[in-house]
């Protein structure tokens, strides 16, 4: 898949876009932010003459980008969870004249962290970061919005400035898969085709007959639920002197799996255990395993069962992702070759 370049939007246009979602706003100040491909802004808006920052997500060529999508998941998630996502103010779907998909949004306080930061944490930040994580993944599992695998796409009629109503039957999935086995054989014929081209692709042809073989040995239950999947501190806004959670940022990558899947995916991303080939960084899997599971008791006892034992074949799914995006990680200088050699390791240690 070729991803475009962020587009830079004149603060005339920014402004007219905002103007969509509120006319009485004015525009006092714009920057870019540097978040992914989409050209995103912080922008100050005056109303009433009192400044509020606002956030402004926008397509970088006009196409969809699951723009239109992450407003409503995020505008259901606000009505219905008490996980930290951005207000979502306005949604334009599309526009003859003036660059769309887009939404505007609530700026929320925090750090932008970068994803490999989570390796230097102290033993109690990371705790913390990993307990709430627990809480919000549980109650996120929750929100009855999904009955089939795949893509979470969204069925809401066309908005050009007003606000989701944050219905959760407005959510479906795009081209959905009937059982799990068949939908996460697709997407792992896709990281996978991804995986040949990494750093490590010695491992691919084992990793795929790995993966043919042990599909069908996964136990479920298998009912599907809203997944964060992209998980990582790069996604997260957070107090990185305790550890708090301020902020669950772009949600435009989340699929309906099982609750499992998803929890698996956390433990491994937030453990920084990709980089325990790097000296002076641990693998804490455990840690963050133990204090995700004391969350997700508090707000989902009824589906804690479904997550609480290990399952390999998510965790090295887990891995494969760190594996596609290595290139993108900030290994410290002279580490790179014994992050790698571990991360070999790790997968192999679960595979044979």
């Amino acid at each position: 898949m070729d991803v475009p370049e962020a587009q830079d939007i004149p603060d005339s246009t920014v402004e007219e876009l905002c103007r969509l979602v509120d006319p009485e706003w004015e525009l006092e100040r714009t920057d870019p932010a540097e978040r992914g491909f989409c050209s995103v802004y912080r922008v100050v808006l005056a109303s009433d003459g009192v400044p509020q920052d606002r956030y402004l997500k926008v397509s970088p060529d006009g196409g969809r980008w699951g723009i239109p999508d992450e407003a409503r998941v995020q505008a259901v998630l606000d009505a219905h969870t008490s996980i930290p996502v951005p207000e979502v103010y306005g949604v334009v779907d599309d526009h003859n004249d003036l660059p769309s998909p887009f939404y505007l949004m609530q700026a929320l306080p925090g750090e932008e962290l970068a994803y490999e930061c989570v390796s230097r944490f102290d033993d109690d930040v990371l705790r913390r970061l990993a307990r709430e994580t627990g809480e919000y993944l549980g109650e996120l599992h929750s929100v009855p919005a999904v009955d089939r695998f795949g893509h979470v796409r969204h069925d809401d009629s066309d908005r050009c400035g007003g606000a989701p109503d944050g219905d959760p039957t407005t959510l479906t999935v795009g081209d959905p898969y009937e059982t799990w086995p068949v939908s996460l054989r697709a997407y792992l014929d896709r990281e996978l085709d991804r995986h040949a081209d990494s750093p490590f692709a010695v491992l691919t042809s084992e990793l795929r007959e790995w993966f043919s073989d042990g599909i069908s040995d996964v136990v479920g239950p298998f009912e599907p639920v809203l997944g964060r999947n992209d998980h990582g501190l790069h996604n997260l806004l957070i107090d990185p002197d305790t550890g708090a959670i301020t902020g669950m940022l772009d949600w435009g990558y989340t699929l309906a799996v099982p609750a499992a899947f998803d929890f698996e995916f956390a433990v491994y991303l937030y453990s920084g255990a990709f980089l325990a080939g790097v000296p002076a960084v641990s693998d804490r899997r455990s840690l963050v395993r133990e204090a995700m599971l004391e969350g997700y008791r508090t707000t989902a006892p009824d589906r804690v069962e479904a997550v609480s034992s290990p399952e390999p074949l998510y965790e090295v799914v887990a891995m494969v992702r760190i594996m596609n995006d290595f290139q993108h990680l900030s290994v410290p200088n002279g580490a790179e070759e014994a992050a790698i050699d571990r991360i070999r390791a790790d997968v192999r240690a679960l595979i044979e």
